[in-house]
């Protein structure tokens, strides 16, 4: 689920590396903009909201275009928009009398923005690899998601194993769900996909003195 990131599509007419026609209307055409990305911020609460509805336990609003926008981009009309899909989208699910799902924020390559991002009021922020896991811990106040990166599964097990291992001694087991960085490569072999996330269980009962009650960890 995009905001800005669809804003992108929308205004390049094509994937881009830099979605600098999208930027461009951004510094030009600030109010049109708006009024698209405020249209944009319903149409994903309304899906958000339908995924649960048709079973999810967890949402994610994914923003892989973050990274593009400027600080200043990111505060003033990004953050307004993320904010306001989290806080509809729980309005939305409180009075329909569903509770306890939570909603996940990626931003890929926001990471100079993580203050901003640790008060929109999302139960998860989601990382990528690019991000150092001590710093992440200092400016995220609730739970993490993250950050293997995705090519570390193209890794042997053995080495495979030691990345996990180090990712966890690194987040430790509290307020943190594993996960990659970013998404699975096609051509990734399902055998390391499965070894990741036996090997994420293995590593955290070790971590937890073999106690599954002290494991809040999900992957």
């Amino acid at each position: 689920v995009l905001s800005s990131g669809i804003n992108a599509e929308y205004g390049d007419g094509q994937p881009s590396k830099t979605c600098s026609k999208s930027k461009r209307w951004l510094y030009q055409h600030i109010c049109k903009s708006n009024s698209l990305l405020n249209l944009l911020t319903e149409c994903i609460v309304e899906h958000l909201f339908a995924q649960v509805a048709a079973g999810c336990s967890m949402v994610q609003v994914f923003e892989t275009n973050a990274g593009l926008l400027t600080p200043e981009m990111i505060n003033t009309i990004l953050a307004p928009q993320l904010e306001c899909i989290c806080t509809s989208l729980k309005k939305k699910l409180t009075h329909h009398g569903i509770e306890g799902v939570p909603i996940a924020l990626f931003c890929k390559g926001a990471n100079q923005s993580l203050p901003v991002l640790n008060k929109l009021g999302y139960d998860v922020i989601s990382i990528d690899w690019s991000l150092d896991p001590e710093i992440a811990r200092e400016f995220l106040s609730g739970t993490i998601q993250g950050n293997l990166d995705p090519c570390a599964l193209y890794a042997d097990k053995d080495k495979l194993h030691e990345l996990t291992k180090n990712m966890l001694n690194k987040f430790g087991t509290r307020k943190f769900i594993a996960n990659l960085g970013h998404g699975i490569y096609p051509d990734v072999d399902p055998d390391n996909v499965s070894h990741f996330v036996d090997a994420v269980h293995d590593i955290s009962l070790g971590i937890n003195g073999g106690d599954n009650n002290e494991m809040s960890l999900y992957t």
